[in-house]
């Protein structure tokens, strides 16, 4: 049994945490939700006052937390009085350099940082299958690897520190490009006449095929209510800080722009909270035609 410390729980530190209880260890977990600590306890965690008090005692410190500016704080409190050995797992979708500047930070503590974003969602968490994308050092990525194994379906060493975001941003970068892809190619197969449930029987079966329209939008988009697994508001800071990375690379972004623009219209429009697929309804307004299979209307 390992004690460890976990700051986050929101959609994926609260089912991530569920895990790790399950599998015996000792979590003590911050918020600062007190319904979410309260959540916490309930399955089976200890509550800690602060970060730091989370982090007291423990062989690792996972963070699941929002922007790059609340894991700096957070992870600059711990190391201020963090004992030599700690590992902190950043489980946050953050930009490479901060990840980079903050590695260097703890090592200069005698602590390990690694960046280690995470893919697939609410689901995911949910039933332990999460891919982990981990930059940092090697012996540290072992010495968790226990840990992340009770919440994660595959597990991946990337390279150094800050390798790790730079492929999560990657991914995610595609992904909102194929959501925004398969809207506009969906929408305008339904205007011109085609049976939605048609249109993804084909699809999937044929060369447009992606693991979007397979599996995710069926459990969201075409669905009644919507259910948000991953916020558009989350997507749009991600698709930034890709932006943003690839800018210091030089790096032409035409696609990403284009992408970016059309999640700044969903928030505009009031869809930041709404899961990250509501993009597409920026095609909806203009045909009028909500892309909703047969099964889930009434």
């Amino acid at each position: 049994m390992a004690t460890v410390g976990f700051v986050g729980h929101g959609n994926i530190g609260s089912r991530v945490v569920v895990h790790l209880v399950k599998a015996g260890h000792d979590v003590a977990v911050f918020d600062p939700n007190p319904d979410a600590v309260a959540a916490a306890t309930a399955a089976g965690a200890r509550a800690a006052k602060s970060p730091e008090a989370a982090a007291r005692g423990a062989e690792a410190l996972i963070l699941s937390l929002p922007t790059p500016a609340i894991v700096s704080s957070v992870v600059t409190g711990v190391l201020a009085e963090a004992e030599p050995g700690l590992v902190i797992v950043d489980h946050s979708t953050i930009d490479p350099d901060t990840s980079r500047l903050l590695a260097q930070a703890a090592r200069d503590r005698g602590v390990t940082f690694l960046d280690a974003p995470v893919s697939g969602g609410v689901q995911g968490a949910e039933a332990g299958t999460l891919a982990v994308m981990i930059g940092g050092e090697e012996a540290a990525v072992q010495q968790v690897t226990p840990l992340i194994d009770t919440y994660a379906g595959n597990i991946f060493h990337i390279g150094p520190s800050g390798s790790g975001q730079a492929i999560k941003l990657a991914n995610n970068q595609i992904t909102a490009t194929n959501i925004v892809a398969l809207g506009e190619g969906l929408s305008s197969a339904v205007a011109a006449g085609v049976d939605l449930d048609t249109a993804y029987a084909v699809l999937t079966k044929s060369s447009a095929n992606s693991n979007v329209l397979s599996n995710y939008f069926p459990k969201t988009l075409f669905t009644a209510d919507r259910p948000t697994g991953f916020a558009l508001d989350f997507m749009h800071k991600d698709l930034g800080l890709f932006l943003t990375s690839a800018a210091q690379s030089k790096l032409p972004t035409p696609v990403t722009s284009l992408v970016r623009d059309l999640f700044s219209i969903g928030q505009r429009d009031g869809r930041g909270s709404k899961d990250f697929t509501s993009v597409v309804e920026f095609y909806e307004d203009f045909t009028g035609i909500r892309l909703q299979t047969k099964e889930y209307i009434e």
